[in-house]
């Protein structure tokens, strides 16, 4: 039989933390509490890095809420909302960085962002990196997979293990939560089914993230689900049929995002 790997420890419950430091890669403020708010509760002195601050440049994406106000205030409103959800997992402000690319365009900055991840990670000498799956969700989701993967790459032997919490990807022109995306079954991954109180936390958590509430009714409290990372060809689209984000219609395509993602492991290199 084979052995779980220690992060699997999770799924036994309990409340004390695992000895496992951890840095979560998330794409907005709100997405580490979606995918990863029982890891966060439970891995040691975990860290929290925003590749985004949550506010996109086209006032079609903001929060109803916030139509008269400006893209900076946005974002600090997201900013606060994330430190509200983090003081719930036991995360104070000190432990949470934000790498400052603009929602919906962090794609645009790969280079940058991948330098800005690998001095953290170096510093913090995590034990394990947690970010988004490469699933065609939303653009920046598929960003922080890519960052996360050059980041891990150029590290080479004193690299992280690098796992993926779930986030959301289109099925038959719908969209489905919670779930990886079929095809990579056979890599270690553990589901969490969550505790009356552990729900109960993440219920707050997410209340926190008042201006995303509309966003995440779409999302469920029982369960979350942890894999180690596959390897991906960033050059191919993450499965068949058109992506999450443009069945949305959004100005960016997958193919536009392809090719900025090969312009960047160009640049970098770091990837086979």
């Amino acid at each position: 039989m084979n052995q779980l790997p220690p992060w699997a420890r999770l799924r036994d419950g309990g409340t004390s933390r695992l000895p496992l430091r951890s840095v979560l890669l998330a794409a907005h403020p709100d997405d580490e509490t979606i995918g990863a708010s029982v890891a966060l509760a439970r891995f040691v002195e975990p860290h929290i890095v925003y590749l985004t601050d949550g506010a996109p440049l086209d006032r079609r994406f903001w929060s109803p809420d916030m139509q008269s106000a400006s893209r900076e205030a946005y974002a600090e409103v997201r900013r606060q909302e994330a430190l509200c959800a983090l003081q719930e997992a036991g995360i104070p402000s000190e432990r949470v960085y934000c790498l400052g690319a603009i929602d919906q365009q962090a794609i645009e900055e790969v280079p940058r962002l991948t330098y800005e991840l690998t001095k953290l990670l170096v510093t913090i000498q995590p034990d394990l990196l947690i970010t988004h799956p490469y699933e065609g969700g939303h653009p920046d989701h598929d960003a922080a997979a890519l960052i996360a993967a050059l980041a891990i790459a150029s590290l080479h032997a004193n690299s992280p293990e690098l796992l993926e919490m779930t986030s959301y990807h289109a099925r038959s022109g719908g969209l489905v939560t919670g779930e990886f995306l079929p095809g990579s079954e056979n890599v270690p991954q553990c589901e969490l089914q969550l505790t009356r109180a552990e729900r109960e936390r993440k219920s707050r958590m997410m209340a926190c993230h008042h201006s995303q509430r509309a966003v995440l009714a779409s999302f469920k409290l029982d369960r979350e689900r942890l894999r180690l990372a596959p390897s991906y060809d960033f050059s191919k689209p993450p499965h068949p049929g058109q992506l999450w984000y443009e069945c949305l219609a959004w100005p960016l395509s997958g193919e536009k995002w392809r090719a900025h993602a090969i312009a960047a492991v160009t640049s970098i290199g770091t990837l086979a």
